[in-house]
């Protein structure tokens, strides 16, 4: 087990990225993710980026009342086709349409139930609730990992419609905060698993890793400016992007993009909304295109048909 990375008063700071301007529209399987984790170092919370910033793209507000809840996605490297996952059970894949950098329209070209692993819906279990779909990573051959809140759990599935395949759960799953569990999964080039709980236990994030299908804690992100972790995704040099958010007074939510490195070596803010700026971000996914590094972050809408799914997109600046 590594060790921990203990706070500093530079984590205490809120980043805020430069202005920039935003078209808003109304209206991955990058299946090969990325370079083995090491054990965890030494090193302060998140800071401020130097060099590299994140520039917004596109800003889209989509309709679609038959979808709600939408918490995880990965978007393919030619930034058209999308999979994700909602809160409450169900599976889409879709379409993104693009004028240059900007998201003009989305479709959906299948919802599909997700299902547990004797076939029936997870939507069909509320009793402890097994439809809570928070998190999606997708590997090189295909097979997708979900991470569950409420009854937590990591299950996996070869596509859609296909059964779970449940994981053996870490023994301190079960000491999670309720809704507050495994919102964030992602693996890396060497096919390793990550998960992350929305809120941190008395050391910090846990940093859940499943190797030779077995969990273990190895090691702890710290918590810094209260903001809780809710989507996670690996570029291909293996750096970790975590999307995270905090709710200020009960009303208004602010989001963060942070880059670590998991043997300890980065920890950075590279963007923190401004107060309510955005709605409810919840998903995230890297992907690339012939510029370089994007990111696509997905909303939920709290299962408000009056509230729409938003897309929102970045480029990574170095």
């Amino acid at each position: 087990m590594g060790g921990e990375y203990p706070e500093s008063p530079a984590a205490r700071s809120e980043c805020t990225s430069a202005e920039t301007k935003t078209r808003v529209r109304h209206g991955r399987f990058t299946f090969a993710v990325r370079a083995s984790l090491v054990a965890l170092g030494i090193c302060t919370a998140a800071t401020t980026a130097g060099a590299d910033t994140l520039t917004e793209l596109s800003r889209f507000a989509w309709q679609f009342p038959a979808i709600n809840g939408v918490s995880g996605v990965e978007v393919t490297d030619d930034g058209k086709r999308f999979i994700a996952v909602t809160d409450l059970g169900w599976r889409l894949e879709g379409e993104i349409a693009r004028d240059g950098d900007a998201i003009f329209g989305v479709a959906v070209t299948a919802i599909d139930p997700i299902r547990s692993k004797d076939t029936l819906p997870v939507a069909a279990r509320r009793v402890g609730d097994w439809s809570d779909a928070e998190g999606l990573a997708i590997a090189s051959d295909g097979t997708e990992y979900v991470s569950f809140e409420r009854w937590a759990r990591v299950a996996t599935f070869d596509g859609p419609n296909s059964p779970a395949k449940r994981i053996k759960d870490h023994p301190t799953f079960f000491e999670l905060a309720s809704n507050r569990q495994l919102e964030a999964i992602a693996i890396d080039s060497q096919g390793t698993i990550v998960t992350f709980p929305e809120r941190p236990l008395e050391s910090g994030f846990p940093i859940f890793q499943l190797k030779n299908g077995a969990w273990s804690v190895s090691g702890y992100l710290p918590e810094a400016d209260g903001f809780s972790i809710v989507g996670a995704d690996f570029d291909r040099g293996d750096k970790l992007y975590l999307l995270e958010r905090k709710l200020q007074l009960g009303t208004w939510w602010r989001s963060r993009i942070r880059r670590v490195n998991l043997d300890g070596t980065e920890d950075v803010a590279l963007w923190t909304s401004e107060r309510d700026q955005f709605t409810n971000l919840e998903g995230i996914s890297v992907w690339y295109d012939d510029q370089g590094l994007r990111l696509t972050l997905v909303s939920d809408n709290n299962r408000s048909t009056g509230e729409p799914t938003e897309f929102v997109e970045f480029r990574l600046t170095e």
